[in-house]
């Protein structure tokens, strides 16, 4: 016996089969059982949604021998003919192929002969907008008053293709895209009758490959189930499809938020290494951007987001180092990158630009901000008196040639206005990546200061205000940092490094490991007060510069 695909194996029968489309299945019922079944019905949608399938079960609950019935038996000779496709009375017809009016002339005329075994004489056109404007025109009078035994069903994709004169004609009904929930909900009753072991992670994952399509989602579905021979693994639907990893998607964000254009580059050598499409890398990456920015805009995204507790997470660190207008450009570079892979240029040229000019794109700047930024430099520029002996030709109380005796003019001439040092934003992901570096910065200014913040760990940036926390042991470093005099060093370094204007809050985090302390847990601790003791060099340097020992580290 030939194996059958899982698409046509578990293709709805009855109306409870269907997935997700509820809105159009108790409409159908219910004129089902108060006998209010009309003449044309047009069923709009994307692909593998239901059209068809739907189309077919209504047809069975007209002409079963237990019908007008929502609820067909699926066991007569009309259910079983129409399955299969065999009807007399339920004619299949491809709009796709039969575009002519010739095609339509020959259906009005087969419409007058009487059902051979059924109620009804059911006639399902798939695709009815791919019919010539003709064809529809043939077919017009024939849809407003049919026969009483003949029942008219288009299906299509494109309803706007549709000639308002059809639609006026029949009843609508439009097919959703079945949600990412729905679907692995879907797949996993499947995989479960196959006995077939899948994770979650697997299923949602084929669910979004889908796209909101049943048919898609069971295809993809039979294809993973041929590659792997055990239990299937979400890393196995990523090989197997050629999907581009998460992992990488969140690699490649990060390249861009650290500004780190090497990196970026070459995950992008690894993308083609790997073989993957650029098309459904660009997708993959827009779709990634979407959950960034929904995650940026607003707080309650749980019911927007189809993510498992941890994805979301991660994604929630992620979002944090980007505002909603980087997240937009980003996208929009992206939108625009997918327009040119189809203008002939080499693809590893226009991703490799893309990812560059992503990595170089400063963060974004409200004009407000920047206004109010300019808003608080002097308001009017100081003046400078020059004299000037030569007599005011512009004044209208004197004579043109008439030279004045009297003391020297004086004219003022102001000076523009004090400019801020030009600055720019960065995120926290740019902070973080180049905390290593300011601290050698930071080092050749103050040494004491830099190793005080060697302790402390960037946790997070609102605004233009930083927080730095310090381990809970660490109470004596907060307060020296803290000094008026020692946080604005910190800040003005942090201008130069950076180039950007940052005010920092300092804080104790009890839960944070003491980096001194990790680094010599496995030696033994040092009485700090018995090495002053013993140390006369050491108490000389404390009385010298009036200081304190706030740690002991071990030279390795």
């Amino acid at each position: 016996m030939s194996y059958l695909v899982f698409a046509r194996k578990y293709r709805p029968a009855t109306f409870e089969d269907v997935v997700a489309q509820e809105h159009v299945t108790r409409t159908l019922k219910n004129a089902l059982v108060n006998d209010r079944v009309g003449s044309g019905y047009l069923f709009c949608g994307p692909r593998g949604t239901g059209k068809t399938t739907v189309a077919r079960i209504l047809a069975k609950s007209i002409n079963c021998v237990e019908g007008p019935t929502p609820t067909p038996c699926c066991k007569c000779v009309t259910c079983t003919e129409i399955t299969s496709g065999s009807s007399l009375d339920v004619l299949e017809i491809d709009a796709a192929s039969n575009t002519g009016v010739d095609d339509i002339r020959t259906l009005r005329e087969n419409v007058r002969y009487l059902p051979t075994s059924g109620k009804k004489r059911i006639y399902i056109i798939d695709e009815v907008h791919r019919l010539s404007g003709s064809a529809f025109d043939a077919l017009l009078k024939t849809l407003e008053e049919p026969p009483e035994h003949v029942i008219f069903m288009f299906a299509t994709t494109e309803p706007l293709k549709i000639p308002e004169t059809i639609l006026s004609r029949t009843q609508r009904f439009d097919f959703r895209r079945v949600s990412v929930d729905d679907l692995a909900g879907h797949l996993g009753k499947i995989a479960k009758a196959e006995k077939i072991k899948v994770e979650d992670g697997a299923l949602h994952l084929l669910a979004r490959k889908a796209d909101g399509s049943v048919r898609d989602a069971l295809s993809l579905l039979d294809q993973i189930a041929a590659f792997s021979s055990g239990a299937i693994s979400e890393q196995d639907v990523v090989n197997a499809l050629g999907l581009v990893d998460r992992g990488f998607l969140f690699d490649f964000v990060t390249a861009i938020a650290e500004a780190d254009r090497a990196k970026a580059l070459q995950l992008t050598k690894q993308l083609f290494d790997s073989g993957v499409d650029v098309k459904d890398f660009v997708i993959e990456l827009l779709e990634h951007l979407r959950v960034l920015m929904v995650l940026t805009s607003t707080k309650e995204a749980t019911d927007l987001l189809n993510l498992q507790e941890a994805e979301l997470k991660h994604y929630k660190e992620q979002a944090a180092s980007f505002s909603i207008g980087d997240i937009l450009r980003l996208m929009k570079t992206m939108s625009d990158l997918n327009r040119d892979l189809g203008s002939g240029l080499h693809e590893r040229l226009l991703l490799e630009v893309a990812a560059v000019k992503m990595a170089t794109m400063e963060s974004t700047v409200r004009f407000e901000e920047l206004l109010a930024k300019i808003g608080n430099g002097p308001p009017t520029g100081s003046t400078t008196t020059v004299s000037n002996s030569s007599p005011d030709i512009f004044s209208g109380s004197q004579k043109k040639n008439e030279v004045t005796a009297s003391s020297p003019r004086r004219l003022t001439i102001p000076h523009p206005p004090e400019r801020p040092a030009p600055t720019r934003s960065v995120n926290i992901a740019q902070l973080k990546a180049g905390w290593s570096n300011f601290l050698t910065f930071m080092r050749s200014r103050s040494r004491m200061l830099s190793s005080q913040l060697n302790m402390a760990e960037v946790r997070s940036l609102d605004g233009n205000q930083l927080l730095i926390v310090f381990p809970g042991s660490a109470d004596s470093s907060l307060e020296l940092v803290s000094k008026k005099e020692n946080k604005n060093q910190i800040e003005t370094a942090l201008l130069d490094h950076f180039k950007a204007q940052l005010v920092i809050k300092f804080d104790l985090d009890q839960e944070m490991v003491d980096k001194v302390e990790s680094d010599d847990k496995k030696d033994d601790k040092i009485d700090t007060a018995k090495l002053i003791e013993s140390s006369e060099g050491l108490k000389k340097i404390i009385e010298l510069v009036d200081g304190e020992v706030i740690g002991v580290r071990k030279q390795k």
